[in-house]
């Protein structure tokens, strides 16, 4: 999950930045890169966080 929206994020701020260059790939992955590994420490971080809040407005 983290992977695919970092990924998905990563693109677009590259793209919106750099347009559709030669060079969009390589910056969108070095971006991709930096972004993943922190998307994936918030994500095991914040989701029982997120989990508890949303059971608690469930139940």
């Amino acid at each position: 999950m983290s992977a695919t929206m970092t990924g998905c994020v990563s693109a677009t701020v590259t793209a919106v930045n750099l347009g559709f260059s030669g060079a969009f790939v390589e910056e969108w992955l070095y971006s991709w890169g930096i972004a993943f590994p922190i998307g994936f420490a918030l994500l095991l971080l914040l989701s029982p966080v997120y989990r508890r809040v949303v059971e608690s407005m469930l139940h």
